[in-house]
C-alpha cells in the first residue's frame, strides 16, 4: 500500500479537497492556481447536493464559496470526474451553480456571484487539445466586416470562467518544479508514488497535506473504503482512457458500466452490503440485486 492517498479516487479528493477541518489545503491550492490575480483568504463550503444532482455526482463536486483580500466573493466549483461529453458536462454544472443563486421576487436585479469551475482531469481530453492548462470563459467573438478589436466588458467575462487541468500533460520532475503551481500540481499528480511530501519545510500547508493524505492515518473503516474506491477509480480510468485512445467516445458509458457491474459482483462475492456496493461503485441499488439475482442463478444452474 502507498504511503499517501490517490487525490483522484472520490475518497482521497474529498478527503483533501472537501473537509472543512482541512479547507487551509484547498485555499493553498486555490492561491496557486490563481497566483498573480487575486488572493483567497476563507471560504466555506455549499450545499454538495444540489438539486437535480445524481448520486454518482455526490462527493466529487464540491461548490465553495470564495472570500478574497480585496472583498470580492465568488464561487468555486472544484470536479474530479471522468466522464464522456466532459466539457458540455463542464458547462451545464457551471450554469447550474449560477442559476441556483437566483431569489425569488421583482426586487432581486440579477447580482450573483462569479463561478469559477475548477476541473482537475487525470485523463486528456482530445477538444482541449495537447495543453496542460487551459482558461475559458465569456468572449467577443469577432464578426467579418468589422476589422477593429473589440474587448468583452471586464465585468461580463469575470462572470464565468472554467480552469481545466490535464493531469498527464505535466510532466516536470521534482527538481523542475518552480512556481507553486508547478509543486502543487506535482503533489496532485504524483502522491501515490511518494514517500514524503517535498517542500513541506518552506510550507505549513504542504506539512498539513501530508498529514491528511497519510494512509496511515485512516481508520480501519476508511482504510476499506478507500481500497474499495481506488479499485473503482484504476477500473473506470482504464475504460477511459481505452476509450479516449480509440476515439469511440460513443462506447465509454458502455464500458464503464460494464466496468461497475465486474467490481459490484466481486464486492458480492466477498460479502459485501448491498448498499455498501451502491455506494462506491455509483450503481442503483435496484441494479446490484438484479446481479445479485443473476449471480444465484447462474450458481444454481
Amino acid at each position: 500500500m502507498p504511503v499517501f492517498i490517490n487525490p483522484f479516487t472520490d475518497f482521497g479528493f474529498k478527503r483533501i479537497f472537501g473537509q472543512e477541518s482541512s479547507k487551509r489545503i484547498l485555499i493553498g491550492f486555490l492561491n496557486a492556481l490563481f497566483e498573480g490575480e487575486f488572493v483567497v483568504v476563507n471560504l466555506e463550503y455549499r450545499d454538495k447536493e444540489q438539486p437535480g444532482q445524481t448520486k454518482e455526482e455526490r462527493g466529487v463536486i464540491f461548490d465553495i464559496y470564495c472570500t478574497a483580500s480585496d472583498g470580492r466573493h465568488f464561487i468555486v466549483e472544484m470536479q474530479n470526474k471522468n466522464q464522456v461529453n466532459f466539457e458540455a458536462r463542464a458547462l451545464y454544472y457551471m450554469s447550474r451553480s449560477i442559476v441556483a443563486q437566483g431569489e425569488k421576487g421583482d426586487d432581486w436585479q440579477y447580482e450573483y456571484c462569479p463561478v469559477i469551475g475548477v476541473f482537475l482531469m487525470n485523463f486528456k481530453h482530445k477538444t482541449l487539445g495537447e495543453v496542460f492548462r487551459s482558461d475559458y470563459g465569456v468572449r467577443n467573438i469577432k464578426i467579418d466586416g468589422k476589422p477593429e478589436e473589440r474587448k468583452t466588458p471586464p465585468e461580463l467575462a469575470e462572470k464565468m470562467r472554467m480552469v481545466f487541468l490535464q493531469m498527464p500533460l505535466f510532466n516536470k520532475t521534482e527538481s523542475e518544479c518552480v512556481t507553486k503551481l508547478d509543486k502543487w500540481t506535482y503533489l496532485v499528480k504524483n502522491m501515490e508514488k511518494l514517500k514524503e511530501i517535498p517542500w513541506k519545510a518552506q510550507d505549513e500547508v504542504l506539512a498539513e497535506l501530508e498529514k491528511v493524505s497519510n494512509v496511515a492515518a485512516l481508520s480501519p473503516e476508511e482504510r476499506h473504503i478507500y481500497e474499495v474506491n481506488l479499485r473503482v477509480y484504476r477500473d473506470n480510468l482504464a475504460v477511459l482512457e481505452a476509450s479516449y485512445q480509440d476515439g469511440h467516445e460513443s462506447g465509454f458509458n458502455e464500458g464503464l458500466d460494464e466496468a461497475k457491474e465486474k467490481f459490484a459482483l466481486s464486492l458480492l462475492k466477498d460479502g459485501a452490503e448491498l448498499s455498501f456496493i451502491a455506494k462506491h461503485t455509483g450503481l442503483s441499488l435496484d441494479d446490484v440485486q438484479r446481479l445479485k439475482n443473476d449471480e444465484r442463478m447462474h450458481e444454481n444452474q
